[in-house]
C-alpha cells in the first residue's frame, strides 16, 4: 500500500473524529434535547446510506479532484448560506454532518481494500498464468540439439550394439512421453521425475567418450514423495550445454539426496570462460524455474547459484510434498 495513501487514512479518522466535537456545542447551543434525540435517531437511520455513498460513489470519482473541489464549495456555501438565514436551520444542517464524513469514509476505505485486495489477487493470477503457459512451453520443448545427437548416436550404435541401440530408443521414448504426457499435472511421483533424469543421463552419455566425465550420485528413498514436474532438468540441460570439453574427469558432478521429506540437488559444471561470454544465454531456463520454485515452493525451497573459477554450481533445497 502507497505511503500517501496511509497518510490519508490517519488524516480522514482524525478529521471525522474532531468533528464530532466542534458540532456537538453548537447542536447543544441551538437545538432543544427533544429536537436533538429525534435527529438522533434520524441519522442514525441515515447511516447505511452515507456508508453506500462512500461505497459505491467516492471511490469512484477519487482521480477527479475538480468533482472534489466544487463538492467543498458546494458545502461550505450551503452552510454558509444556512448560517445567515437561520441558526437553527444551520443547526439542523450540521447535525448530520459528522456521521456522513465518517460513515462515507469508512464506506469508501471499505470499497479501497476491498479493490486493493482485488487487484493483488489479479496480478498474483496473472503471474500464474504467465508461469503456466511458461511451464507449458517448457513442458513441451525437446530441445532439438539433443533429439538429433541422440538419434544420430543410436543409429551409429544399431551396427555396433543392437541391444544397446535398442534400449536407448526406449528411454527416448519414455523420455519423450513423460515430457509430452505424463507432466500435465501439477505434482508427480519422485521416483518418475527421478528416472527420467536418469535416462537423460545415459541418452547424453552416448556422446561421452570419457566415462568419468559425469559423475552422478543419488542417496535416500524416492517413494511416498512427490515434485513438480521439469523442475530439475533445465539444471542438467545448462550444465551439459555449457560444460568443457568431455575429456576431463567430472566435468559435471550432479549429486541428489533425499532425507527428512527434503530434497537436496546439486549440479555443477566446469566451462569455457570465453564461450559463456559469447552465449548470453548462460542459464537457460533458469529464470523461468526460479519464478515456478517463488510460486509452487513458497519459503518452502532454497536455491543457490553461482560461479567460480570456470566451475558453474546449483544447489537447491525443496520441501517434498507426500503422497
Amino acid at each position: 500500500m502507497k505511503k500517501s495513501v496511509i497518510i490519508y487514512i490517519h488524516i480522514f479518522f482524525w478529521i471525522a473524529l474532531l468533528a464530532t466535537y466542534f458540532i456537538s456545542p453548537v447542536l447543544v447551543r441551538y437545538l432543544s434535547p427533544k429536537e436533538f434525540g429525534t435527529i438522533s435517531i434520524y441519522v442514525k437511520l441515515l447511516q447505511p446510506i452515507f456508508f453506500y455513498v462512500g461505497y459505491l460513489l467516492i471511490m469512484k470519482i477519487k482521480s477527479k479532484r475538480n468533482y472534489f473541489l466544487y463538492a467543498i464549495i458546494g458545502v461550505v456555501t450551503s452552510y454558509l448560506i444556512l448560517f445567515l438565514i437561520s441558526k437553527k436551520a444551520f443547526a439542523f444542517g450540521l447535525a448530520p454532518l459528522s456521521s456522513l464524513f465518517l460513515w462515507t469514509t469508512i464506506g469508501s476505505l471499505f470499497r479501497f481494500f476491498i479493490d486493493w485486495f482485488k487487484k493483488k489477487n489479479d496480478v498474483l493470477v496473472l503471474e500464474k498464468e504467465n508461469i503456466s503457459s511458461n511451464l507449458a512451453l517448457l513442458k513441451n520443448q525437446i530441445n532439438p540439439h539433443f533429439l538429433f545427437n541422440t538419434l544420430h548416436n543410436i543409429d551409429a550404435l544399431i551396427h555396433d550394439n543392437q541391444d544397446k541401440a535398442s534400449k536407448s530408443l526406449i528411454k527416448l521414448s519414455d523420455i519423450m512421453r513423460y515430457m509430452l504426457k505424463d507432466t500435465k499435472t501439477d505434482f508427480v511421483e519422485l521416483r518418475n521425475e527421478i528416472v527420467y533424469l536418469e535416462n537423460y543421463f545415459s541418452l547424453e552419455g552416448l556422446r561421452l567418450k570419457n566415462e568419468n566425465f559425469f559423475n552422478y550420485t543419488i542417496s535416500g528413498s524416492c517413494n511416498g514423495y512427490k515434485i513438480a514436474p521439469m523442475i530439475l532438468i533445465p539444471f542438467v540441460e545448462n550444465a551439459f550445454k555449457h560444460s568443457v570439453d568431455s575429456s576431463i574427469e567430472n566435468g559435471i558432478i550432479v549429486k541428489i539426496t533425499i532425507e527428512n521429506s527434503k530434497l537436496i540437488f546439486n549440479c555443477e559444471n566446469q566451462y569455457d570462460n570465453s564461450e559463456a561470454d559469447k552465449d548470453k544465454t548462460h542459464g537457460i531456463g533458469l529464470e523461468t524455474v526460479q519464478k515456478r520454485l517463488d510460486l509452487i515452493y513458497k519459503n518452502k525451497h532454497k536455491l543457490i547459484i553461482n560461479s567460480e573459477n570456470s566451475v558453474f554450481k546449483v544447489k537447491l533445497e525443496l520441501e517434498l510434498n507426500e503422497n
